[in-house]
């Protein structure tokens, strides 16, 4: 008897077409076509043959493109939109994964999965009442690509073995980055505002000099934790010169957001630490000796809290004003606020004040202001939801195949601290932090659930 349940092709099979398919283009386009062009195409063919074998292999390779925007450093590539490129592959690889080895294709139903979805449906919904629809449309299509990045995470991150792969790629990239910026900037290539030398980005995956204080400073907490997953002595060493580092970078962006989240990232830290009197005083006597290490024009930048950002009229358009146009917009569309990403159009349209072509400089109003009471009540749901299993990772009783959970929850917990300090100067909330951690933070919970609470006592 014929067994009916015989999938017509299967994975294996799938790779073998693949690689026939492959030879044969090959041999006729070396007919006509330059070598250098066919060696290229193979080695693009087999980027896309690791992709679908070995989706993980993708995930690290959007992570790469995602960071560091190769088709801002070679214009060429834009050309094939990489990024979108990738995204949509590893998907396919994901889903061809799910059905022919595991059987079906799983969707994310938890609460986290399901507040993104509702922050893209207000995004969304804000487009009706948006002072700038084409903006708003563009917000929406890159938060979709966030949750891809999300799905993917999630999807693809089952193991304990998986997760350090993506934390210590995440973290070489950080690494690149802020060398590249230093470098740059040892090179003369540098912002001076506000008469300070200011570290910025090649890139935006670095950004100016305020965003790239966020990036760095954001990755310290996870540095630190991985310094604590390694027992081994030699290995925690590089881990705690490169938070030095990070710290230094942070410094040296002068800004005075990522300023303030260092200091909270410090000090959340020390609340989480074992020996909390000696470390606070520690880090008292290490922040007083970097004060006075600081050049006198970064002494003088972080002095100021209290002048306007370097970006406005230095003059008649400071924050405060900002901030109290910001407010006025809320009352007067509280629903669906005035747009996803078009904050600086609704200011400048004279309707709250006089008219300024500026962001709103703070999370808070940001939210509040652009997505009105829909937006505010998904990223509530989101960001509650989010805090509330992280500390069920860090307080449930872990075995010692698990304690290494207990790190990095901790760490993120800490890092989302930094992120809703800085948020008050910052309007970060479509950063991708937030929701790469929160995926993060899923995958955790299910490899804790499927590997390691059926071992409880």
């Amino acid at each position: 008897m014929k067994d009916t349940n015989k999938q017509f092709i299967n994975y294996r099979q799938i790779n073998w077409l693949f690689l026939i398919l492959l030879s044969v283009v090959t041999g006729i386009l070396s007919i006509f076509v330059n070598p250098i062009f066919i060696i290229a195409a193979i080695i693009g063919l087999i980027n896309i043959f690791l992709i679908f074998k070995y989706p993980m292999y993708g995930l690290i390779g959007y992570l790469i493109i995602f960071l560091i925007r190769p088709a801002e450093m070679y214009p060429a590539l834009a050309l094939i939109r990489p990024e979108l490129l990738i995204g949509i592959m590893i998907i396919i690889a994901v889903i061809l994964h799910q059905k022919f080895k595991l059987g079906t294709v799983t969707i994310p139903i938890d609460r986290i999965s399901l507040s993104i979805i509702g922050i893209l449906i207000a995004i969304s919904l804000s487009f009706f009442t948006s002072y700038e629809k084409s903006v708003t449309k563009e917000i929406a299509i890159n938060f979709i690509k966030i949750i891809v990045f999300f799905y993917l995470i999630i999807s693809l991150i089952t193991t304990e073995k998986r997760f350090i792969v993506f934390i210590v790629t995440f973290l070489c990239l950080m690494t690149y980055i802020a060398s590249d910026a230093y470098i740059q900037y040892l090179s003369g290539n540098f912002t001076h505002t506000m008469n300070v030398d200011r570290l910025t980005g090649s890139t935006s995956a670095g950004g100016d000099a305020n965003s790239l204080g966020a990036t760095l400073v954001l990755s310290i907490p996870i540095i630190l934790a991985s310094a604590n997953y390694f027992n081994n002595f030699f290995v925690k060493i590089p881990f705690y010169i490169l938070s030095l580092f990070m710290s230094t970078m942070v410094v040296i962006t002068a800004s005075r957001s990522a300023l303030l989240a260092l200091l909270g990232i410090i000090f959340a830290g020390i609340y989480y630490s074992k020996h909390k009197v000696l470390n606070f005083i520690i880090a008292i006597i290490l922040i007083i000796i970097g004060w006075f290490l600081l050049p006198q024009q970064y002494q003088d930048r972080y002095m100021l809290f209290s002048e306007v950002d370097e970006n406005m009229n230095e003059v008649s358009s400071g924050r405060i004003d900002i901030w109290k146009a910001g407010v006025r917009m809320i009352p007067a569309n509280p629903i669906l606020g005035v747009g996803a990403g078009a904050f600086r159009w609704a200011y400048a349209s004279g309707e709250y004040g006089p008219p300024q072509f500026m962001q709103s400089h703070n999370l808070y109003i940001q939210l509040a202001s652009s997505m009105g009471i829909v937006g505010v009540t998904a990223w509530l749901f989101f960001i509650i939801t989010f805090l509330k299993k992280m500390k069920w990772l860090s307080h449930i009783k872990h075995t010692s195949e698990s304690y290494w959970m207990i790190f990095f929850s901790k760490s993120f917990i800490i890092v989302i601290a930094g992120l809703l300090i800085s948020g008050m100067f910052g309007h970060n909330l479509y950063r991708y932090t937030w929701y790469m951690l929160a995926g993060l933070t899923v995958a955790m919970s299910n490899i804790y659930l499927s590997e390691y609470s059926k071992n409880e006592t």
